[in-house]
């Protein structure tokens, strides 16, 4: 096969390296093989990561003819469900992203700022003052609950709220980390790790199955995604949809917020800007420049793939059908020919203008883009501003916490660790 040049090590190495120097792997890589090259892994094809905006471009114009994303994505089906939109390609892919889009409108989106901006000073008033704790598990608990409240559309005290807590808690316990790993489902019985994960598995889709069941003879409720998807998708499409908008909206967004805090709080002055254009009540440019610049500096993922149905020219060569081909975020968004002194966190940047096409794609891009990139961010923008009002913070260390793999995903390596000082 054609393939760019990469490291010779045996896959099960390159494996081992990948989750073990998730960040300084790619580095090294990138040092030596330039901006594209190939990676074997112990599971699924060969690997093509490519870095340059105009080969992201061209990834994002890839039709469901040409590549498919379901395989990619096929790690997480246990916990998505195999209807999952993120498990599908083609027309019922468009379908489902077309039905999903519904929830996620400007107008529509905003209307729900009040109950997150609730749900977040409802958590601050129970962080410890004086007192240094991981702000990345404080954040799940806000995130977790938005998704309850707002996409779920369950009552605040509700019985049902708070069973769907506990047995979706349990299952993100059990199935967020090495047991989505193919090689280690292995069932030997309700003692073993993934037994215990198939069993709260099942527990959840009961719980929704029902919950389902109930909000349809009951008509439907407000505003929330789950009412709304009610007259065009089945049971078991809600349940898995549901499913995803949880998994992809409640980790990745806690941990988007937890690397906020961790690069934002190491600028105090930057701290008082933000407060200060709160104070004015105009557009949120600083705010939304901040966030733009930690998704820069430190993406939740590292890879955005699509596997090869077509050979694929790129990079001057011609790639075989059944490659995947990785758009690499972490890489690209740190090319220091597209952001000047990459590594530093520098707002200012997005203030200046929007980069170059391809350049910046924490979200994805093409058909598959993020459903939910712009409620991400809208709900980042509320619990900031909520955080700040209500809390003063500074890190609990001067150093700043590496990046560590959680699943798969790029964490602060202690939980992004700060202090609430008593000053308000």
């Amino acid at each position: 096969m054609d393939l760019p040049p990469g490291p010779r090590l045996p896959a099960a190495a390159q494996t081992l390296l990948l989750l073990s120097r998730p960040t300084s792997f790619l580095d090294s890589c990138a040092r030596k093989f330039g901006d594209v090259f190939t990676l074997r892994l112990s599971s699924g094809p060969p690997t093509v990561v490519v870095t340059g905006p105009a080969d992201v471009q061209r990834l994002w114009a890839l039709t469901a003819e040409e590549a498919r994303t379901g395989e990619e994505n096929a790690v997480l089906e246990p916990l998505m469900g195999p209807q999952s939109v993120l498990m599908l390609d083609g027309a019922e892919h468009l379908r489902q992203r077309r039905l999903l889009s519904q929830f996620f409108h400007g107008e529509r989106m905003r209307r729900h700022g009040p109950v997150i901006a609730a749900i977040t000073a409802e958590e601050v008033n129970r962080w410890p003052i004086e007192t240094a704790f991981a702000v990345l598990p404080r954040l799940r608990a806000i995130t977790f609950e938005v998704i309850l409240r707002v996409v779920f559309g369950l009552e605040a005290g509700s019985a049902q709220l708070n069973r769907l807590r506990e047995l979706l808690g349990r299952l993100l316990s059990l199935g967020s980390s090495w047991m989505v790993l193919p090689w280690l489902r292995r069932d030997l019985g309700p003692w073993s790790p993934w037994g215990r994960f198939v069993d709260a598995k099942r527990r959840v889709d009961q719980a929704l199955i029902a919950e389902i069941r109930q909000r349809r003879a009951a008509g439907g409720g407000v505003d929330d995604a789950l009412s709304t998807l009610l007259g065009t998708m089945t049971d078991g499409e809600l349940r898995d949809e549901l499913m995803t908008l949880l998994i992809a909206g409640h980790e990745t967004t806690a941990t988007a917020l937890a690397w906020w805090f961790e690069l934002v709080l190491r600028r105090p002055e930057l701290v008082e800007l933000l407060r200060a254009e709160a104070a004015a009540g105009g557009p949120p440019r600083l705010l939304e420049a901040t966030i733009r610049e930690a998704l820069r500096l430190r993406p939740i993922f590292r890879f955005v793939s699509r596997r090869l149905q077509q050979p694929l020219e790129i990079a001057g060569r011609t790639l075989p059908a059944g490659v995947s081909v990785s758009a690499n975020v972490y890489l690209t968004q740190r090319r220091h020919d597209l952001y000047p002194d990459p590594d530093a966190f520098r707002p200012e940047r997005f203030l200046d203008g929007s980069p170059e096409a391809g350049a910046w794609f924490p979200f994805g891009g093409g058909i598959r883009r993020c459903l939910g990139a712009s409620f991400a961010t809208y709900e980042m923008g509320v619990v900031i501003r909520t955080v700040l009002a209500g809390a003063r913070l500074r890190p609990a260390s001067p150093t700043p916490e590496p990046i560590r793999l959680h699943a798969v995903t790029l964490v602060p390596r202690n939980g992004a660790r700060v202090i609430r000082t008593a000053q308000q």
